[in-house]
């Protein structure tokens, strides 16, 4: 993508959001994220082996059985070869298998065999009281209200990235909306 030559300015910014004295939304964004993710993934391991960033791509095969490897990256967004390397462990695990799509030879379809079934509760289970305990502070009005909210900017980001990419790589799909991977 692209970046246009100067900057965009402050004045195109929503109101009272940028302040020298403020962090970017950006960095506590990734800083909730990184926090979060370190603390699950240590029971993660220990009850599954497995990471958060590879439990989301079972956790999607698992919402989207017969999902086509291609897809899956574009919505984890992982680059090929991660998601190659993901994929090849899952498989070797024993967690998915990979069918010809019978339209495409060169699709793979994927899916959950009854051992990443299993992973996949166990994980869920996991992932739903960790996010309990860790964000016991929201009470329920204040949760829907952040999901409500992380929806829009997931979507203001998707509109802001189409607009200023460029005209020959725009998608030709609108891009999904957030799962819970």
């Amino acid at each position: 993508m692209s970046m246009s030559a100067a900057p965009p300015s402050a004045d195109s910014a929503p109101p009272d959001t940028v302040s020298a004295d403020k962090p970017y939304l950006t960095y506590k964004l990734d800083l909730i994220k990184t926090l979060a993710t370190k603390a699950a993934d240590q029971y993660y391991q220990k009850a599954v082996g497995m990471r958060v960033r590879e439990l989301r791509v079972l956790r999607l095969i698992h919402a989207l059985p017969g999902v086509a490897a291609s897809e899956l990256g574009q919505r984890l967004v992982l680059e090929k070869t991660l998601m190659s390397k993901y994929l090849a462990d899952l498989e070797q695990r024993g967690l998915i298998q990979r069918t010809l799509d019978p339209q495409d030879n060169r699709v793979h379809r994927l899916s959950l065999t009854q051992a990443g079934q299993a992973v996949w509760q166990t994980s869920e289970q996991i992932g739903q009281a960790l996010e309990q305990q860790m964000f016991q502070q929201l009470d329920a009005a204040e949760w829907e209200q952040l999901n409500g909210l992380l929806d829009q900017l997931h979507d203001s980001l998707l509109h802001w990235q189409a607009s200023h990419a460029p005209a020959g790589s725009r998608p030709k799909r609108a891009p999904p909306r957030l799962k819970a991977v």
